[in-house]
């Protein structure tokens, strides 16, 4: 995983997750997230508390039930030729609206590889940082 240093361009898309995560009604873990293929903006998603039988597949049952974390509502119902070889954005804002870590947990990576995502940035708490998958 390395740093990341958004480009004008790029930008628009973190500005985008992070107005994803300050829709998100989830009280203590706000994030959203921004699917790009090419230089489109393909979905857009925040976290949510209800189920999410997608992502059920991808989670150990001892971990609890799977919610919809924003990775997971960025890729729901898209083609598989929009998810192969795209990126996702994903941004965890606190409540003051200052970002925070959203790397993404073991269900998320594993439904991104399922779908083809080939790259992750997300936030850090002082900056973003390149998951390739």
């Amino acid at each position: 995983m390395d740093a990341y240093i958004p480009s004008k361009k790029t930008q628009k898309y973190i500005d985008l997750a992070e107005r994803m995560a300050q829709q998100s009604a989830y009280p203590n873990f706000r994030h959203g997230a921004t699917l790009i293929k090419g230089s489109t903006v393909v979905n857009a998603s925040c976290n949510k508390n209800g189920f999410n039988s997608f992502g059920a597949r991808f989670r150990k049952k001892s971990q609890g039930k799977a919610t919809l974390h924003a990775e997971l509502g960025a890729v729901l119902n898209v083609e598989r030729s929009k998810t192969e070889g795209a990126t996702i954005f994903v941004v965890r804002v606190n409540n003051s609206g200052e970002q925070r870590l959203s790397k993404p947990c073991h269900m998320c990576e594993s439904a991104m590889r399922h779908c083809g995502i080939k790259k992750v940035i997300y936030s850090t708490n002082n900056g973003y940082k390149v998951m390739k998958l």
